[in-house]
């Protein structure tokens, strides 16, 4: 007697299925979010300009500087926005009789301190009448590490929303429900009988 194949799948063809479903859900996620780094690592190769060497900037704080920014004055001709590179350094060379702060950067007097300027930022700043600048750092094109976070909040999110649209495309391809094929065959299946 020749038996006839069910027609319901077994459970290793439906834990097949589903680990191929699990595996291209994997792929395409990975897939645009690797796609999303390429984009932010040409976005900040533009961005960044060309590239050059660090540089050192050296500002001389004078005896009686505190004095001249305390009556309203700027004695060193200071910018309210300073751009750097990321990686630049700002060497103060402070001749004060008093100590100077630039962000959380403190410059005792007498000594000279190296700042290596890595994040733009608005800072509190005893060498300017306003009491603060800003710090603008434009990226180096080397600083890879910045496309990361941008990477890793919206590849993923990406990737899931491109793989929604391929399940919506398959089910617009194939119209007719699988619960609806199922109880067909099963009616069929029970008038064979």
């Amino acid at each position: 007697m020749i038996k006839g194949r069910s027609e319901r799948p077994k459970a290793d063809e439906r834990s097949g299925t589903g680990m191929k479903e699990t595996r291209e859900a994997v792929l395409v996620v990975l897939g645009t979010t690797a796609a999303v780094f390429v984009v932010c690592l040409v976005a900040l190769w533009i961005f960044a300009g060309p590239g050059r060497e660090p540089e050192r900037r050296e500002i001389v704080i004078p005896a009686g500087t505190s004095d001249l920014i305390a009556s309203g004055q700027n004695p060193l001709d200071l910018p309210s926005n300073w751009s750097f590179r990321s990686g630049d350094v700002l060497v103060l060379d402070n001749r004060d009789d008093v100590g100077h702060y630039v962000g959380a950067w403190f410059s005792p007097y007498d000594e000279v301190t190296e700042i290596t300027v890595t994040a733009s930022a608005t800072v509190f700043c005893t060498l300017h009448p306003a009491g603060e600048i800003y710090i603008d750092v434009t990226p180096r094109r080397s600083d890879w590490a910045l496309a990361v976070p941008p990477t890793l909040m919206v590849g993923p999110a990406f990737g899931l929303v491109l793989l929604m649209a391929l399940h919506l495309l398959r089910r617009l391809e194939d119209p007719v429900p699988e619960a609806t094929r199922e109880s067909g065959r099963s009616s069929l299946m029970a008038a064979r009988k």
